[in-house]
């Protein structure tokens, strides 16, 4: 009877990959962990300086930023920038005022690492323990970057956010929530 038991609990459970590693530093060179935002609402996006959809999304970024910090929403911007375009990095940072963490040296390797597959750009959203559950594959809308927070901070109003918006297939979404 305790081993029906156990099998019936090890059924009910929902099983959730281990949190993703990452550790990368910023442009000033302090090191960063995704382990070291736990309690956090960790917004990540990957992007590069020569990436046109980069450009146009990252002032949702910021915006998200400026209107979440307070409320527990890390939000952190890996450039996947080369050799030949990191030096210009800082300089995009600066024009698009991204007051929070900018990691170099990401790399495709690392987004298919975390799950993300290689498409630039792309954001992860992760819940206060670490946890993956949401993913933008293309470029952001801010009405979806938005509702995900949102939904992450308790306001569920609405559906719930599908586990992943791919922009680059039309706008298509996975079939079941995550959240």
């Amino acid at each position: 009877m305790k081993y029906y038991v156990a099998i019936l609990l090890l059924l009910g459970t929902t099983f959730r990959p281990a949190p993703p590693q990452l550790e990368l530093k910023d442009i000033q060179g302090n090191t960063h962990s995704l382990a070291g935002y736990r309690g956090k609402i960790v917004v990540l996006n990957f992007w590069a300086t020569w990436c046109i959809p980069c450009k146009t999304e990252m002032p949702i970024f910021v915006e998200v930023h400026r209107k979440y910090h307070d409320r527990g929403v890390a939000v952190i911007a890996a450039s996947v920038d080369d050799d030949a375009t990191q030096k210009y990095i800082a300089q995009f940072a600066r024009s698009y005022k991204m007051e929070f963490p900018v990691l170099v040296n990401a790399s495709t390797d690392t987004m298919r690492e975390i799950g993300l597959g290689e498409a630039i750009p792309s954001t992860l959203f992760l819940d206060a323990e670490g946890n993956v559950v949401g993913k933008i594959l293309g470029q952001a809308k801010k009405k979806d970057v938005l509702h995900r927070v949102e939904w992450l901070l308790g306001n569920h109003e609405g559906n719930a956010p599908e586990s992943v918006t791919d922009t680059l297939r039309r706008g298509t979404k996975s079939p079941s929530p995550v959240l």
